[in-house]
């Protein structure tokens, strides 16, 4: 079993995700506000992200200190009775902390079984939880069956970049998708996409959704929600 997987994501016309450089509109604080604000409407205590988003709460890269005690090679939850969480994944072992939490949520780190002791010992000391899921890359159905085993998430809202959402969404691990459309044209060839697949070149789409219901809200931008269609079989 896994969590319902909800991705939730502000977008322009064009499907980009850079939301920083886009002008404000009218009845609009910001793109990021116009995120939160949606996304707060689900209710879901906990949100997922790939390394890279993951990187904008963590602290400036450094050397770690080294541990001469063994950290078991075993999960570890730093706040058993936390109750929302900011989980991001992070197979290599290079994102530093200050502390435990972002925001209020408690940080739960997928991580591989190749980080270092030393990385380990990091992650205790600032109060951080992690569970092993794979070896060199994040094992995404196990890391999200853990999800739902140790920490009890019975839904999830994928928060990631173009990137990280495309890995979920090729592995069958997406359940719904809400769109924000902002109306604007990003137009930016490097920037990144609501989903991304890389390394392959997919012979037919992603995913088939279907329209669950749409609104419009101020400044002429449009809620969108899907549900992802199972996939048929090749056979």
């Amino acid at each position: 079993m896994r969590p319902y997987v909800i991705c939730h994501m502000c977008t322009s016309v064009d499907g980009r995700i850079l939301v920083g450089r886009w002008p404000r509109l009218a009845g609009v604080s910001s793109p990021a506000a116009l995120f939160e604000r949606t996304a707060a409407r689900f209710g879901v205590p906990a949100w997922l992200v790939g390394s890279t988003t993951m990187r904008e709460f963590a602290g400036p890269r450094r050397v770690l200190p080294r541990v001469q005690a063994r950290v078991p090679r075993a999960d570890h939850l730093a706040e058993p009775r936390a109750r929302s969480f900011a989980i991001g994944a992070d197979a290599r072992g290079q994102l530093r902390f200050r502390e435990g939490s972002v925001q209020g949520d408690h940080i739960v780190l997928l991580i591989g079984r190749r980080v270092s002791n030393d990385y380990l010992a990091h992650l205790r000391v600032a109060g951080v939880s992690y569970l092993f899921c794979g070896e060199r890359r994040i094992d995404l159905p196990q890391a999200l069956a853990k999800l739902r085993t140790r920490l009890g998430l019975r839904r999830l809202m994928l928060e990631g970049g173009g990137t990280f959402n495309g890995a979920m969404l090729q592995a069958g691990l997406v359940d719904e998708v809400s769109q924000v459309i902002v109306p604007v044209v990003d137009g930016g060839q490097s920037v990144p996409g609501l989903f991304d697949a890389t390394g392959r070149a997919p012979a037919q789409a992603l995913a088939s959704l279907k329209l669950q219901r749409s609104r419009r809200l101020a400044g002429g931008v449009v809620w969108l929600r899907y549900r992802v269609r199972p996939r048929r079989s090749a056979h």
